[in-house]
């Protein structure tokens, strides 16, 4: 029997929809390796502990590799009119949406604690760095201070008696220069005594914490809307290959 038109775009549904999951299973398998290959660069993010970088990129790298060999099963199941090995495909998916909607719930109920846990991990950076933002070549701390256009965990205060105020290359100098508005001599100096910020008009006063917080806030329906799409687009995968494998056990591919 000629494949009807439904079975036809079942089958060059689920091949696309894999396709791009193989390019994104790449991009994670890249990026994983990538970053454990310049943990100079990047282990700042990943706190004091070397273990932690290179388990947080084996766990990139392995969910790459799990997306690689989900898509590949989703292809391989369309292209050889493979029932088995798409049971297999909806299985892993099924699978994969009941995690997600586990997490969303667990995100909602737990967001205090997500919330308190960013504030430690923050300060815990804070107390980590020693070293002034040098242009260009910004470490954790900076990074967020600069992106989010903040300065400390509460406020800029938060760097008082802090590890960087401690070092005594940075003496004079409040606050790293990654608070400061405009990059420019002096910005981020310290009155004479040291105990407050000679200008602080030339800096951001907000803290971070509360600047990162409210960034999910104000995003979080685009965040729920792109995680919805994702799981819509997963549920959307599993009933195409449904046809599919309706489509094979009824002869419409023969």
């Amino acid at each position: 029997m000629v494949a009807g038109c439904g079975a036809k775009l079942s089958k060059m549904v689920l091949f696309v929809f894999n396709s791009i999951l193989w390019l994104v299973a790449i991009a994670l398998i890249a990026l994983g390796g990538y970053v454990v290959a310049r943990p100079a660069d990047y282990g700042a993010f990943f706190g004091d502990s070397a273990n932690t970088l290179n388990i947080a990129c084996g766990v990139i790298i392995a969910v790459g590799c799990l997306v690689f060999l989900l898509a590949f099963a989703g292809c391989f199941g369309a292209c050889k009119e493979s029932a088995g090995m798409l049971k297999i495909y909806i299985a892993v998916l099924l699978l994969l949406v009941i995690l997600e909607i586990v997490g969303g719930i667990l995100a909602l109920v737990f967001r205090n604690s997500i919330e308190k846990t960013a504030t430690d991990v923050w300060k815990e950076q804070m107390n980590l760095k020693t070293a002034e933002y040098v242009k260009d070549k910004p470490d954790f701390v900076d990074t967020i201070q600069l992106a989010f256009k903040c300065c400390g965990s509460s406020d800029y205060k938060s760097w008082k008696n802090t590890a960087f105020q401690n070092n005594t290359v940075n003496a004079g100098l409040y606050v790293p220069a990654s608070c400061c508005k405009t990059y420019e001599a002096g910005c981020n100096d310290a009155t004479t005594g040291g105990d407050d910020i000679a200008d602080d008009t030339a800096i951001y006063l907000e803290g971070c914490t509360d600047e990162v917080v409210n960034f999910f806030k104000d995003n979080f329906l685009i965040i729920g809307a792109v995680a919805l799409g994702l799981v819509a687009a997963e549920i959307l995968a599993m009933i195409f290959a449904c046809c599919v494998i309706s489509g094979i056990e009824h002869g419409e591919y023969a």
